[in-house]
């Protein structure tokens, strides 16, 4: 995401053509999707894919080029399915949960069951059965179930109101921000964190087929519990950059917790001179002209008779 922001920006300084800027950003992409592939991983290679189409997106691509990904994209899920036998038994039994309840469909049923023992406030915080009988792996892949379980239909709004909340506060520090590198990596990063969590609970709740992508915050894991945390930080940098921000931060200070950790105040954006460079020596005009300009002074000189001294 930081690489890309950087590679679009750059190279939209010089050209103006897509083809041109796409070069060296989709190339990379797609050995990073073949290299997570090889693992194999579908659910980091869809995360990875919601990060390329989410760094055009917000760097202004055209509307065409998306519908050419999208499909693009819905054809490769499809290949990658028919070419392992886990992945199309997931798909069938997204197609048909009840045909296999007992085998591919197991969690995915399962999950319904924990949701609907909850009902609308739940069973109780640490009270829910799932965890210790019919659900496997429901810290990882299957924790909103487990929440649908103990906390009821009224947990689950809240936990996605946090995430929609997590969407709008990102989308407005992407649409605030002048600075353009600044507004496609707070965008991208929005966007990456909030499909995540759609993708969860899409296949939690019967709406897509199981990937295993885990909800960010929420699921066990501590590496991703890193990795979301920095990006909460970088979100929070971007924040510090808008400009009523940065206004408030140079003229009324840091504030407490700014000067516990030393932030300085950020610098205000400055647009960078646009168009192409200059290259080679200066054209042969420009040089007369300040041969000419040079030598006025000097005839002017002559002709001016000198002041005598008194």
């Amino acid at each position: 995401a930081l690489w890309g922001a950087h590679i679009l920006v750059l190279k939209s300084r010089y050209t103006s053509s897509w083809r041109q800027l796409l070069v060296p950003l989709v190339p990379v992409s797609l050995v990073m999707f073949a290299l997570v592939m090889a693992q194999p991983d579908l659910g980091g290679t869809v995360s990875l894919g919601v990060v390329l189409v989410a760094l055009l997106w917000f760097a202004g691509a055209p509307r065409g080029l998306f519908a050419g990904m999208i499909a693009g994209g819905a054809i490769g899920v499809i290949a990658l399915a028919l070419m392992s036998d886990y992945r199309m038994a997931r798909v069938l039994s997204f197609l048909n949960p009840g045909a296999d309840a007992s085998g591919a469909g197991y969690q995915a049923n399962q999950a319904l069951y924990a949701l609907a023992d909850g009902g609308l406030f739940g069973v109780g915080l640490g009270q829910g059965g799932s965890k210790w009988r019919y659900l496997p792996n429901v810290q990882h892949d299957f924790i909103f179930a487990l929440i649908g379980e103990e906390l009821g239909f009224v947990g689950c709004f809240v936990v996605i109101s946090l995430f929609a909340g997590l969407a709008v506060v990102g989308l407005r520090i992407a649409t605030r921000n002048v600075d353009p590198w600044i507004s496609i990596v707070a965008g991208t990063l929005t966007a990456w964190l909030v499909s995540q969590a759609c993708i969860n609970i899409g296949y939690v709740v019967g709406l897509l087929p199981v990937t295993g992508v885990t909800l960010p915050l929420v699921s066990y894991g501590g590496t991703s519990l890193i990795i979301t945390l920095g990006l909460f930080g970088i979100l929070a940098n971007c924040g510090r950059h808008e400009p009523t921000a940065v206004a408030a931060l140079r003229t009324q200070g840091p504030g407490k917790f700014g000067r516990l950790l030393r932030l300085p105040a950020p610098p205000p954006y400055r647009k960078p001179a646009t168009g192409r460079p200059q290259l080679g020596r200066p054209r042969r005009p420009a040089r007369q002209a300040t041969r000419r300009t040079s030598a006025r002074p000097a005839r002017q000189a002559r002709h001016t008779p000198a002041r005598r001294g008194r």
